[in-house]
C-alpha cells in the first residue's frame, strides 16, 4: 500500500519495510528487500556483464592467434586495462556524484532538480573526457615501457592502449547518463546500451583480428578498434533514450537555464573522491601486473612446503620461468574474476540507489537495511560462484584460453582467490552503499591506505623478495579484500553516514 504523496517509480523507497539495526545482524534473506534490490541490480547484472564480453572477447580472440602472439597479446591487453580504467575511470566516476544527488532529489520528489544535476554532470564529462582522451594518446607511448621489460609486449600493449584511450571521452558522458538513469531506478536503460555495444563489437573484433571477408588483419590492434567503434554505438543509445519525451517533460534536462556552476561544482566534489579512490585502485593493479612481470622462478623455495597436506597441491605449480606467462595467466584470471568484481558493482549500484532514495525519503533506518541486506546477498552468491571457482578452475580458466601452459600457472591462484569471492562482494557493495549515502572520502582514503600499505608493498614482498612467485602476489591480493571488506563493514555500521547532506 503506497503512503499519500508517493510517485509510482519509487513508492518502494517510501512505503518500504521498516526496521531498525538489530536486522542487520539477521543471516537470513528479507524476501521483500531483496526483491526490490534485484529488481534494480539483475539490469545491472546483465549489463555490466555484457560490457565485460567486450574485454573478455579481446582475450579469447587475442589468445587463440598463433604462436607467442597470443601470450604476448593477452599479456598487453592485461596490462592496458588498469591504465585505461585509471584514467578513464577516474573521470568516469562522474557517475558517482551523479548517481548520489539524483537519487536524494528524486527520493524528496523533486523530478526536475533532478533533471538538473545530470544537464551539469553532461557539461563536466564533455569537457572532461575530452580532455581525458587527449592527454591519454600521448602518455601511453611513454607510459607503456616502465610496464613491462618484454619489448613485444610493450609493443602491443601501446598500440592497443592508445586507441582504447580514445573510448575515454564517449565512455565519460555514458557513465553521466548511467548515473541518472540508475539513480530513478531505469537500470535496464544501461542494460540495452550494453548488448547493442557487445553486439557490435563482437562482430568488428572477429573481422579486424582475424582479417575475414576483406578486412585489415589488424590482430591486437583490431580488437581496441572494434571496441572503440562499440563505445560510440553504446554513447548513441543512451542519448535516443534521455530524448525520449516522457523523460524530457519529466525532469527538464537539456534546458540552459538548469546550468548551475555550483550544481557542477557539487557533482565534481562528489565524485572526486571516487576518481581518486579509481586510480588507487588501478595503480595498485598496475603494479601488480608490474611484480608479475618480474617474477623468478624459486625452486628451492617450494621444497620444503611440498610435506604440507594442502600445501603441496597448491604449490606444485608456482614456479614462474616465463614473466609473460605469468602476466597473462593473471589476465586470464582477472577475466574470470571480473564476472565476481561487475556482479558486486551490480548489487552495489541497486544498493547506493536505493540507499540515495530512503535517504532522500527520510528513511535512514531503511537505507541501512537495504545496504546489509545486498552484502548478504553479494556473499551468498559470490561465495557459491567461489566454490564452483575451486572444485573446476580448469573449466573456468579454459574458456577464455587454449594455452594448457597459461593454465596450470593459473589453477593455485584462481583457487585461492575463489575462497575470498565472498568477501570481496560484500566490500565492494558497501563501497557503493556509502558511495550513494553521499560519503565518498572515507572510500578514498580507505583504498589509499589498503593499497599503499597492503598490497602494493605485500605482493611485492610475496612475490618477488619471498620468491612464493604468483601464488605469492595473489595472496597480497586476498589480504587486500579480506581488509576491505572489514573496513567497510565497519564504517557502514556506524551508521555516521545517515547524517550527511547533499
Amino acid at each position: 500500500m503506497r503512503c499519500k504523496g508517493c510517485q509510482p517509480t519509487h513508492a518502494e523507497v517510501c512505503c518500504g519495510p521498516r526496521g531498525g539495526r538489530g536486522d542487520r545482524m539477521r543471516l537470513g534473506i528479507d524476501t521483500t528487500l531483496s526483491k526490490r534490490i534485484a529488481t534494480l541490480a539483475v539490469p545491472v547484472v546483465v549489463g555490466m556483464l555484457t560490457e565485460t564480453l567486450v574485454n573478455h572477447v579481446d582475450t579469447i580472440l587475442v589468445s587463440r592467434l598463433p604462436g607467442n602472439v597470443g601470450i604476448d597479446g593477452v599479456a598487453a591487453i592485461w596490462l592496458s586495462l588498469p591504465v585505461f580504467w585509471a584514467i578513464g575511470g577516474f573521470f568516469a566516476s562522474l557517475q558517482v556524484g551523479t548517481q548520489a544527488l539524483v537519487a536524494r532529489r528524486f527520493g524528496e520528489e523533486r523530478p526536475e532538480e533532478a533533471g538538473k544535476v545530470l544537464t551539469n554532470s553532461l557539461v563536466v564529462a564533455l569537457l572532461a573526457g575530452a580532455a581525458a582522451s587527449a592527454a591519454g594518446w600521448f602518455v601511453i607511448p611513454r607510459l607503456f615501457p616502465l610496464l613491462n621489460p618484454n619489448p613485444e609486449v610493450v609493443r602491443l600493449g601501446s598500440e592497443y592502449c592508445q586507441i582504447r584511450m580514445l573510448n575515454i571521452f564517449s565512455m565519460v558522458i555514458t557513465f553521466s547518463f548511467k548515473g541518472f538513469f540508475d539513480a530513478i531506478g531505469k537500470t535496464y536503460v544501461h542494460m540495452a546500451a550494453s548488448i547493442a555495444m557487445n553486439i557490435v563489437n563482437l562482430c568488428m573484433a572477429v573481422l579486424l583480428v582475424y582479417g575475414f571477408w576483406g578486412f585489415p588483419r589488424l590482430e591486437v590492434a583490431g580488437s581496441a578498434v572494434a571496441t572503440l567503434s562499440a563505445t560510440y554505438v553504446g554513447l548513441f543509445v543512451m542519448l535516443a533514450w534521455a530524448l525520449k519525451g516522457s523523460y524530457r517533460k519529466g525532469f527538464g534536462y537539456f534546458r540552459l537555464r538548469n546550468l548551475d556552476r555550483r550544481l557542477m561544482w557539487e557533482v565534481v566534489r562528489l565524485s572526486f573522491p571516487s576518481g581518486l579512490a579509481t586510480i588507487f585502485l588501478m595503480s595498485g593493479f598496475v603494479f601488480f601486473l608490474w611484480v608479475m612481470g618480474h617474477l623468478r622462478a624459486a625452486p628451492g623455495l617450494l621444497d620444503p612446503l611440498s610435506f604440507m597436506p594442502l600445501a603441496g597441491p597448491m604449490l606444485r605449480n608456482l614456479d614462474l620461468v616465463r614473466p609473460d606467462l605469468a602476466t597473462s595467466a593473471t589476465g586470464v584470471m582477472l577475466s574470470i574474476l571480473t564476472l565476481v568484481f561487475l556482479t558486486s558493482f551490480a548489487f552495489g549500484t541497486a544498493t547506493a540507489t536505493l540507499v540515495g532514495q530512503s535517504l532522500g525519503a527520510k528513511k535512514p533506518d531503511l537505507a541501512e537495511r537495504y545496504g546489509w541486506e545486498s552484502a548478504k546477498l553479494g556473499i551468498y552468491v559470490m561465495g557459491a560462484l567461489g566454490l564452483l571457482l575451486i572444485a573446476f578452475p580448469r573449466a573456468f580458466l579454459a574458456i577464455f584460453t587454449n594455452k594448457p601452459d597459461v593454465i596450470e600457472f593459473a589453477v593455485p591462484s584462481l583457487r585461492l582467490m575463489g575462497s575470498v569471492t565472498g568477501l570481496v562482494s560484500a566490500g565492494l557493495v558497501l563501497v557503493q552503499a556509502l558511495y550513494g549515502a553521499g560519503n565518498p572520502k572515507f572510500v578514498m582514503k580507505a583504498q589509499a591506505i589498503l593499497h599503499f600499505c597492503c598490497l602494493i608493498p605485500l605482493s611485492y614482498l610475496l612475490g618477488v623478495v619471498l620468491d612464493l612467485g604468483m601464488f605469492g602476489t595473489w595472496a597480497a591480493a586476498a589480504m587486500y579484500a579480506i581488509l576491505l571488506s572489514s573496513i567497510m563493514a565497519w564504517k557502514f555500521r556506524q551508521g555516521q553516514w545517515k547524517q550527511i547532506q547533499i
